[in-house]
């Protein structure tokens, strides 16, 4: 995978989900916070790469299911970054609790089912209040990051991307990696928005792509299977 011209790109496995960290000339932030407890795999991945934590200014959370958002209130204590989120959302992390998104394949649709009903307390994780709450596009460069977040619903209403020089775009769970022949994911609340933002997201003219689960791969593939689903 190439690496961003400006903008270095990392992915941090967290649990069953990554984070990634955008780092330009001492400017830092973070895309995610992963599962419960997974802290300190980013604090040794920053000790690796000779980054305080305070360097984080930014947590951008592409959405707040538990898996993205369970290591965000301690990585917050240690940071003492602010805290980004989709306005769609802001209420759920404020509580600490998103549903489980609709299934879209039978296995998802059956552990949608579980998650909704009967394990509700397996998805919940420390509530923490947004600092930064938006619904449009916003820039990064105050940040030090020649990129920008966007708007990506489907998998969830507040799903958001983040566009790094309009090539590599770190999308959260608005594509999966996890099967050999597909991107898609198995979980979205609203299909037909999924594949709107995925028609956004190729418009931009993005070559490599970043989900929250798997591992990152390029317009090519992305492509197939939009032109299977659409």
């Amino acid at each position: 995978m190439k690496q961003s011209d400006k903008n270095q790109i990392f992915r941090i496995p967290m649990g069953t989900s990554n984070a990634y960290l955008v780092a330009n000339k001492g400017h830092v932030i973070l895309i995610d916070a992963g599962m419960k407890k997974k802290e300190q795999k980013l604090i040794a991945a920053l000790q690796r790469m000779n980054i305080s934590p305070r360097d984080i200014k930014l947590i951008i959370l592409t959405h707040v299911h538990y898996d993205h958002c369970g290591s965000l209130k301690a990585l917050k204590d240690i940071t003492k970054a602010q805290i980004l989120v989709h306005k769609a959302e802001a209420e759920c992390l404020t509580q600490g609790y998103c549903e489980v998104p609709q299934g879209t394949m039978w296995f998802s649709k059956a552990l949608s089912f579980i998650g909704r009903t009967l394990a509700k307390k397996l998805v919940e994780y420390d509530p923490v209040t947004p600092d930064i709450t938006i619904s449009e596009r916003f820039d990064l460069h105050e940040y030090g990051i020649d990129g920008y977040i966007l708007p990506t619903p489907g998998h969830t209403a507040g799903s958001i991307s983040v566009v790094i020089e309009d090539m590599h775009a770190l999308v959260g769970d608005t594509l999966f990696h996890i099967v050999k022949h597909s991107v898609f994911p198995p979980y979205a609340n609203d299909q037909e928005a999924l594949l709107r933002s995925w028609k956004q997201l190729l418009e931009i003219g993005c070559e490599y792509f970043y989900p929250g689960h798997g591992k990152p791969f390029t317009r090519e593939k992305f492509k197939k299977t939009y032109e299977k689903k659409r």
